[in-house]
């Protein structure tokens, strides 16, 4: 009877041993269970908010409407990219001026051989000796380059940018003003208001028939901006000094 009282208690032992290890089970097994669907909530939420940012970020950048451009997003032409436009020493403008030889005949080259396209860019010197196409600003600018690559002084020869009132209404216009033989010359090789001749305009003649507005002058050495101020200091627009970006 006793060995069989001790088998009944060792039974009842081993049966209440496997009882705890499996709650000890049951419940490692549950917090596993919430762990991993914590986890899982986790990547979803995080996977929801993947999603959203994309569609956010490609909503703005895609579909609407760009922002306006600020103040300090302007264009901005700093003086030296103007003077860098005439190139008296260029290759291809040397040449020509060797041939043309006066600056009369450089006028009436750019007047006549060199075609008026108001649309196209503005590029240097040399390149419009060989397109023989510029508009108002890239045939003063060639014309200014002949005149210097001639021998004239930067003291002599300028370009200068404003306002004219055309048919068209106000554009913005280019031409040459030139010191020859004791005579300031100022000279448009376009077709925009006429074809002109070379010493039709002298002193402030053509300044006072057709433009509106003058807004500055340059050439290879410098740039300066026309002003009421500027002009009172002499008789004539006010000399050209280097120019800072």
């Amino acid at each position: 009877m006793l060995f069989i009282y001790r088998s009944l208690g060792v039974f009842f032992n081993v049966e209440l041993c496997y009882k705890k290890r499996m709650k000890s089970a049951a419940a490692s097994v549950t917090k596993a269970a919430e762990k991993l669907k914590n986890i899982g909530i986790k990547r979803l939420g995080a996977a929801i908010c993947l999603i959203t940012i994309v569609f956010v970020s490609g909503y703005t950048l895609g579909d609407k409407e760009p922002p306006p451009p600020s103040f300090h997003e302007m264009i901005v032409n700093h003086s030296d990219g103007f003077s860098s436009l005439v190139t008296p020493d260029d290759k291809r403008v040397k040449a020509l001026a060797k041939e043309l030889k006066t600056p009369l005949n450089a006028y009436l080259y750019l007047r006549d051989s060199v075609a008026f396209d108001p649309s196209l860019p503005v590029i240097t010197a040399g390149e419009i000796a060989v397109q023989k196409r510029a508009s108002c600003i890239g045939k003063a600018v060639l014309l200014c380059s002949l005149y210097l690559a001639m021998g004239l002084s930067s003291n002599e020869v300028r370009i200068v940018v404003g306002e004219v009132e055309a048919g068209q209404g106000i554009l913005d216009h280019a031409w040459v003003e030139l010191e020859h033989e004791g005579r300031c010359l100022q000279q448009d090789s376009t077709d925009l208001l006429g074809r002109f001749s070379f010493d039709q305009f002298q002193g402030m003649a053509y300044t006072n028939a057709f433009i509106r507005r003058e807004s500055f002058a340059f050439n290879d050495k410098g740039f300066a901006v026309i002003s009421r101020l500027n002009m009172m200091k002499g008789s004539g627009h006010p000399a050209i000094t280097k120019g800072t970006p």
